[in-house]
């Protein structure tokens, strides 16, 4: 198929424009030409130096445009912000990347993103952060400069390793950890408070904790270290 005229034109011109930056380029790093008073006194015609630098700016941006390519083609589809948090599963030690233990310079690494404090005790023992991204429903733990506990609030789409996310239904959770939940009363919210202790080596230390409604829905749950990821009320 033969290309509109308008971009042949364009190609046309670009392609001159950078013919011309080309000589341009060579004609700067040889001796230096007359003047264009010795010029005018021989007789000729000089040009004039504003022309010739409008056209050689002219063809600059076009000179570099397989450099603009390969730039664009390495830029990520999607930008930074949350991109892999949003495909992140949570188990009991870890959020994708984010492993239970690391350090805060660490997380952050293994995130791509800065980690920002939430509140005002952080020269506490016990402190929460999050990643800064648009997402705010995600708080990290922080226990001498550890993560010890991942926090997934309300309003989160983030899914355990299992499937479970919030809004799932205490059956849901019965059934995806069978035999492996321990549930009690929630006495904030009328609901239940269902621990899951893993049996697989290395994470008997770790639990995933639902808390669940009055309606029996996910409403927030956590993982990490045990005894701290038990604990209803954070750091406080």
């Amino acid at each position: 198929m033969r290309p509109p005229h308008w971009i042949s034109a364009f190609a046309l011109t670009a392609g001159l424009l950078v013919s011309f930056g080309v000589i341009s380029e060579r004609a700067s790093q040889a001796p230096l030409a007359p003047d264009s008073e010795d010029i005018a006194s021989a007789g000729g015609v000089a040009p004039k130096r504003s022309t010739l630098q409008a056209l050689r700016a002219a063809a600059e941006p076009f000179a570099h445009l397989p450099a603009m390519k390969r730039a664009v083609a390495a830029t990520p589809a999607t930008l930074p912000d949350g991109t892999l948090l949003q495909s992140a599963k949570v188990t009991t030690t870890s959020l994708g990347p984010l492993k239970i233990g690391m350090t805060l310079e660490e997380a952050a690494d293994a995130l791509g993103l800065p980690l920002i404090p939430l509140g005002s005790n952080l020269s506490g023992e016990c402190a929460y952060y999050r990643p800064d991204t648009s997402d705010a429903t995600i708080g990290l733990m922080v226990v001498s400069n550890a993560v010890i506990r991942v926090d997934i609030w309300a309003g989160s789409t983030i899914s355990t390793a299992s499937g479970i996310q919030v809004g799932a239904t205490e059956a849901e959770v019965l059934e995806k950890y069978a035999g492996q939940i321990e549930s009690a009363p929630n006495p904030y919210t009328s609901g239940k408070v269902m621990t899951f202790t893993p049996i697989d080596p290395g994470e008997d230390l770790h639990r995933l904790v639902f808390e669940t409604d009055q309606s029996g829905r996910v409403i927030q749950y956590r993982a990490g270290q045990f005894p701290a990821v038990t604990w209803p009320d954070g750091c406080a």
